[in-house]
This record gives C-alpha cells, structure tokens and sequence, in this order.
C-alpha cells in the first residue's frame, strides 16, 4: 500500500512536468559573474534530455524532481567601498552536506577599519580615506561642497606691560619723602611691575568649504579672542595711614618726582583707584589650495587677509583732601589708551600625517599690512577751595599713527576622531605681531607720552573640537 502511495506522489510530479522543459540545476557557480573577457556564451548549458517516469523510478527511487531541484541561492551581496558595513558580506562557497550549497559569511566590521575577504589578501574599504576626514573627502560631484566647523576653548595670554609704580605707601616717619620711589621702606601698592601677562579663557571658531569637482579649492574663515583682562586696585586713606600717588613734575627743564599724599597722618584723608586693562582678538579669510592629498600626507596652501585689534588702558584717579575743618580738596585723573588695529594680506602653508584615527596638523603663515594706532592721553590736577576749582594741570593729547607691521603665526593640532563625522583636537598656536603701542608703557608719571613701539606675542593653547559633512 505505501509503496502504491509514493509511486502515485512520483508519478504527478513527472507528469506535470511532462509538458514543460525543467530547467537543470543550479550550482553555486553558475551565481559567480562571468570573467569580463568571456564570452556572454561561454557559460550556456548544453540541451539536456527530459527523465522519463521508468528511469525516475527504477534509477532514482523516490528522489523525483520535486525532491532533486536545489533551493536557489541568495544574490551575492556586496559592500560598496567606502560605505558603511550596515550588513554582512556572503560569498557562494562550495558544496556541503548533502549536495547543498554553502556560504562565505563576512560580518559586518568596524567602521573605522577593514573587512579582508578570506578567499583572497585584498581588503574592503570600511570607512573614509584617512585624509578623507582630516580635510576633506573625494570628489562628490560638480557643484558639491564639503563643508567643515570647528569650536575651540583657548587658554592664553600675551605678553605684559610694564607698569609705572601708581599708587604707594611707606613710615609717616619719612615726612615728605614717605612713599617716595626708591626710598626705604616705600612698598608699591599698585604698578611697579610687569602686568596683564596673566593666561585667561578665550574662544577661536572656524568655519569652510571645498568646491570644484576635485575638492582642490576651498574657503575658509577664523575669528579668536582672549576678550580681555584687567588688574584693579580701590585704596583709602582715613587719615592713620599713607598714601601716595607718585608723579614726576618738569622744574626747569628737569623732571623731579613729587608726592600726592592722598592719605597722611592728621593731614590728608581720601581716596585712589588704578585700572589697568588689554583686549586681544583677530581673524581672517583666506582662500585655500590644495597641493598634496593622499591616505597619509596632505599639503596646502593658502593667502588671504587678516586682521588683529589690541586695545589697552590705564587710569588712576584720585581724591585727597585735609583733615577735618579743611576746605581744601585735590582732584587728579591720569588716563591713557591705545587702540592697535592691523590690516593686511597673507600667506601661508598647513600640512597634515594621518595614522588611523590620530591626525597631526601644523600650519604657519606670514602677514604684512599696516597697523593702525590710536592714541589718547588725559592727565589733569585740579584743586577746589571751598566752592571755587583751580586747573593745576590739564594736559589732553590724542593721535594716529600707522606703522608697518609684521604678523606671524605657528602652531601644531593633534586630532583624535571619534566618529567618521567629529574628532577632538588639542593644540599650541603662538602669534608675533611688531609695531605696536601699549597704554602701560606710554605713561611714565608724567603730563605727557613716552611714545615709541614695541612687540606684541600672543601663546594660546586649545582643545575644541571639529565636525565634517
């Protein structure tokens, strides 16, 4: 009775497949693409003739053609280089078990590294060239640009001032010379040393783009800060102590110091405060040239124009007057300010290694232009007695002067990428810059300006990071 079933199940396969031609079987290596020299016929198979039920069932058993067809296999799924490997690579391998095919399975691999087939030593690209992300990809078409931004946290400073002695103190004991510069026992309360040359917070942004078919052209543009920072001093006399505000005072064509006691013994009471102050930032925009691009190494160059501003201040004011019963009041007030502006055009080269995830940039440039430089003097001495002011002295200048100068810039960024899109960067820059006017050293105690230049150098260190599309 079984053996009536199978041969029946047998026999209605045969005879549906009777009127149709079956197709023969597929080997895994009719699912292989054709070498690109042959021949699209090279691989056709020849006429095969159809089994009859006899020789099915006497030679085959019960293997008919619905048991002797192979399942179809999958299309080999390849990975475009350079795509990301959301899904695994299977490759056709030989015959297992029972007839059946086998595959090749080559999982999905890390995004920043490579997939190597086993069949062979070549790789698979798994993600962007390394020099793809320090500065930019291969060409994405007419007309597309690769853009990049970064934001940077700087610590830095510039170089200090040296600041007259403003404000001091010494043994009442000394009469007249008591807080006199150089005298013994005077201590200086205010100025009197280099200043502003403390490292403080700042900010640097970057934004660009490449464009052209090659990436070989871009645009880029900066802007930095160390805002600005300032040293204060708030001093009163009530009238146990000593204050003094030293000044130098022309006697016949010679200068001698003379004191301001703004605060003596059963003499004088009142009160002074000094502000010294600097502001730096800058920025530029350059057009970019690329000279040099490969996996490791990466070379261009770039001009543009650049521009710096340099603002510093000094003042002290004070009011002293007698002791009690006195009318008599002095009033004094010493500002000076200098605003340094620079223009001009540059020059410039940057290069980069890359070594996986790990970059190293280095970049200097070199700028010329003029620098443009405010000056503004105040000194003025008044004295009040009772509701009627006296000018002692009142002394205001004010001029511009434009200097060439030089702007030069080095520094070195070591790059890590986190993801094919953003990487963490830490880095030194150090910026010169000549011909320049301080406020600080303009002022030496007397009713007029020193004059003369001097150097400007800058030392930021930053740690930001960077972010590619």
């Amino acid at each position: 009775m079984w053996k009536r079933l199978f041969a029946a199940v047998a026999g209605l396969g045969l005879t549906a497949g009777a009127g149709f031609p079956q197709s023969p079987p597929v080997s895994p290596a009719d699912l292989l693409p054709a070498p690109p020299d042959a021949p699209q016929f090279a691989r056709a198979e020849k006429p095969r003739a159809l089994p009859t039920p006899e020789s099915v069932m006497e030679a085959e058993g019960f293997r008919g053609s619905i048991f002797s067809t192979p399942l179809p296999l999958s299309p080999q799924t390849l990975v475009p280089a350079g795509g990301p490997l959301a899904a695994p690579i299977i490759l056709p391998g030989g015959a297992g078990k029972h007839g059946q095919p086998t595959f090749n399975v080559i999982p999905a691999g890390d995004s920043f590294g490579s997939v190597a087939s086993p069949n062979s030593q070549s790789y698979f690209p798994a993600g962007p060239a390394t020099d793809s992300f320090v500065f930019g990809g291969p060409a994405m078409g007419p007309g597309r640009a690769w853009v990049w931004g970064s934001a940077e946290l700087l610590l830095g400073n510039t170089t200090g001032v040296n600041v007259p002695p403003l404000v001091t103190t010494g043994p009442a004991s000394a009469g007249l010379a008591a807080g006199a510069v150089g005298a013994p026992g005077t201590v200086v309360l205010s100025g009197g040393r280099k200043m502003l040359d403390n490292w403080r917070t700042g900010l640097r942004t970057e934004v660009g783009a490449w464009f052209g078919s090659a990436h070989d052209w871009g645009v880029s543009a900066r802007f930095y800060s160390l805002f600005s920072t300032s040293d204060q001093f708030v001093g009163e006399a009530d009238g146990t102590n000593v204050l003094n505000v030293p000044q130098l005072v022309s006697v016949g064509g010679t200068t001698v110091p003379v004191p301001v006691f703004v605060g003596f013994p059963g003499l004088a009471i009142g009160t002074v405060t000094t502000t010294v102050q600097t502001t730096f930032t800058g920025g530029d925009l350059n057009l970019r040239r690329l000279l040099v691009s490969d996996p490791a190494v990466r070379f261009e160059l770039f001009a543009g124009y650049r521009q710096l501003h340099l603002g510093d201040e000094l003042g002290r004011e004070f009011r002293a007057g007698g002791g009690l019963g006195a009318v008599l009041l002095l009033v004094g007030d010493d500002s000076v300010r200098t605003r340094n502006n620079f223009y001009g055009g540059q020059v410039g080269g940057l290069g980069s290694l890359a070594f996986g995830r790990w970059s190293l940039q280095a970049q200097s440039s070199v700028a010329l232009g003029v620098n443009a430089s405010d000056l503004d003097f105040d000194h003025t001495r008044l004295a009040t007695i009772g509701t009627v002011a006296v000018p002692l002295v009142q002394t205001e200048s004010g001029d511009r002067v434009n200097y060439f100068s030089v702007v030069a810039e080095g520094g070195v960024r070591l790059g890590f990428r986190v993801t094919e899109h953003a990487k963490l960067t830490v880095g030194y820059t150090g910026i010169y810059w000549s011909n320049v006017r301080r406020a600080q050293e303009q002022f030496d105690l007397s009713a007029t300006p020193t004059g003369g230049t001097t150097h400007l150098y800058t030392n930021l260190l930053s740690l930001g990071a960077e972010v590619r599309y």
